[in-house]
């Protein structure tokens, strides 16, 4: 009969390595939300139905962009137009990526005279000092960068959590084994902070209509706009418990190697 021991320590390690796969995995990935338009609701403002403040040119595919303009008159001119490129794009932790295929990306910038790269990274592209950015662009970086943070202090914490796992196994040594608990746990937590920043980010997105972008959406484009979360959020989540789990088990088996010492000692 297997010790019980034995089976804890196995589930102890098991349950850490698992949880630290689900976590890395999540954050290796750029699938954790993605960002459509619907194009039925930006039909109505084609130029066969053109309103008097909208006009769009629809995408031809789910990988090109709509074009709507926007306009503002005071009732007998117009005052000004501003284009919107409304295009599809997914985002993950540390950079956000554009769907355009490299034709379209070509016409896009031939069209807004800009360059438009199919990735944009956070923490390396973003500067809130040097770039005169509006407050939504500001609101969405600073949470994303926040985010990245939180998660770099997990990474941390379950990259030392292996390595003082290991060697207490092998050293049997107890207070390593609690060092272990507490960085499953510390990583735990940090990756709930770095998903709440995440889905606050997202919040703002979504309801509030904020977007990485120097123009403020029009109402229009936030009718049609839609975020969703993708398979790397519920991953991520997944790996949260199950290192809160290991958390649990290393905690018993501290207790358990104090216990066998003790009676050793007697």
């Amino acid at each position: 009969m297997t010790s019980p021991l034995i089976l804890l320590v196995c589930g102890a390690v098991l349950s850490g390595v698992i949880g630290s796969l689900f976590i890395i995995i999540a954050l290796a990935v750029d699938s954790w939300q993605d960002v459509t338009y619907d194009i039925s609701k930006l039909a109505k403002y084609t130029s066969a139905n053109a309103s008097s403040e909208y006009q769009t040119t629809l995408a031809s595919s789910d990988y090109d962009y709509s074009t709507l303009i926007y306009s503002v008159s005071n009732g007998t001119a117009t005052i000004s137009q501003t284009t919107f490129y409304l295009y599809p794009f997914y985002s993950g932790v540390w950079k956000r990526c554009d769907q355009l295929t490299d034709t379209n990306r070509a016409r896009l910038e031939a069209a807004s005279s800009t360059l438009v790269p199919k990735c944009y990274t956070f923490v390396t592209d973003y500067d809130e000092e040097n770039d005169n950015l509006p407050d939504w662009m500001k609101s969405i970086g600073r949470m994303q960068n926040s985010a990245a943070s939180c998660f770099i202090v997990s990474l941390i914490d379950l990259a030392a959590a292996a390595v003082v796992g290991t060697l207490a196994i092998i050293q049997k040594q107890v207070s390593a084994c609690m060092v272990t608990g507490v960085l499953y746990c510390m990583a735990g937590l940090f990756s709930v902070f770095g998903l709440t920043i995440f889905h606050t980010k997202m919040y703002y997105e979504k309801y509030q209509c904020y977007s990485f972008m120097r123009l403020q959406l029009p109402p229009a484009a936030c009718e049609a706009r839609s975020v969703n979360i993708l398979w790397a959020i519920p991953l991520a989540w997944v790996g949260v418990i199950i290192c809160v789990l290991a958390f649990g088990l290393w905690i018993f088996v501290t207790r358990a190697f104090r216990l066998i010492k003790s009676k050793t000692m007697i």
